[in-house]
């Protein structure tokens, strides 16, 4: 009788043990699997919850979710830190705007003027125009720090309005005709004739195509090609030259905010352009991405080809406008 008392508590306790580890494993499985669904998107600010009861468990749940609180806590001071260091580089590139669009007003007035135009001093003719093209310069690093910030702090809403990228990628070939002219680029365009209407406002997808062509001017050896293809539901539009100042390794750094590769410091690059251009891009819900394609192409040349594609979701025409 004692040895069946004794058989049948041992047969408990074995049961117990079995129940306790077999839950345990269970209940740290679950964590696991709600630390991986945490970690997918720390934003969502979710806690751990204990999946059965168990002291042990409570006191690890207890330290993950005090970790948890002190990441989400950081993650949102670090937030609100960016927010409040582009909403200053905003103000700043404000206000600096200014100054700079009145004194490139006085240089060209002044250069246009009877006095400036005789002269005779060659050397303040070439001083001028030193300054006036510095100051050019300087407006247009201002104008991309101004951009980024007003992309990253918030400050930038799109409009709803519609646009024929398929015009204002012609017109803004012609309008970088003597950038890619003086980088001694030979230029490829197949962009159909018809609208291909995308949403978003003519001034993102205009900044969108000028960054693209600045880097082209900044970075293609002897080629650019241009084209542009149409699907059910987006609008792809690539950027394909060969470059001899890129490396493979380089290529998913360019739209790293400030990223500058070495030769690009002597043309006055921010290394701003892409990482606005890329924003945009996905404000609009869009994407801006650069590969390598697998076929590269040989323009008597052993450089590396690449690829920026740009793409965008396609809108129905306007009801006053035919696709024809």
């Amino acid at each position: 009788m004692v040895k069946t008392a004794l058989l049948m508590i041992l047969i408990v306790l074995c049961g117990y043990v079995v129940f306790r580890y077999v839950s345990l494993i269970h209940g740290i499985r679950e964590i696991v699997r709600e630390l991986q669904e945490i970690q997918k998107d720390l934003t969502q600010n979710q806690m751990l919850h204990l999946p059965m009861p168990d002291r042990h468990l409570s006191d690890l749940l207890y330290t993950f979710n005090c970790a948890l609180k002190a990441l989400q806590a950081e993650r949102l001071e670090y937030e609100k830190r960016e927010k409040d260091f582009q909403k200053q580089i905003e103000n700043i590139s404000h206000d600096l705007r200014t100054p700079l669009t009145v004194i490139l007003g006085y240089l060209k007035l002044f250069r246009k003027s009877p006095a400036a135009q005789h002269s005779g001093c060659p050397e303040l003719d070439e001083t001028m125009e030193i300054v006036e093209h510095k100051a050019e310069s300087m407006k247009k690093l201002v104008e991309e720090f101004y951009d980024y910030s007003r992309v990253n702090s918030g400050g930038f809403v799109l409009k709803s309005e519609l646009v024929d990228i398929s015009r204002h990628l012609r017109e803004s070939l012609m309008g970088n005709f003597t950038l890619l002219e003086q980088a001694h680029l030979t230029v490829e365009a197949d962009i159909p004739e018809h609208p291909v209407w995308v949403s978003g406002g003519e001034s993102p997808v205009d900044r969108i195509l000028f960054n693209l062509f600045q880097n082209a001017g900044r970075y293609a050896h002897s080629w650019l090609r241009i084209t542009m293809e149409e699907e059910p539901e987006t609008v792809s539009v690539r950027f394909s030259n060969d470059t001899l100042l890129l490396s493979r390794k380089e290529i998913p750094r360019l739209f790293d905010r400030f990223y500058m590769q070495d030769a690009s410091h002597n043309q006055g690059g921010t290394g701003l352009g892409l990482t606005v251009a890329k924003a945009l891009a996905e404000e609009m819900h869009g994407s801006l991405q650069a590969y390598v394609p697998e076929i590269q192409e040989a323009w008597e040349n052993d450089a590396l080809t690449v690829c920026f594609e740009l793409r965008l979701p396609i809108q129905d025409a306007p009801i006053a406008t035919s696709r024809e």
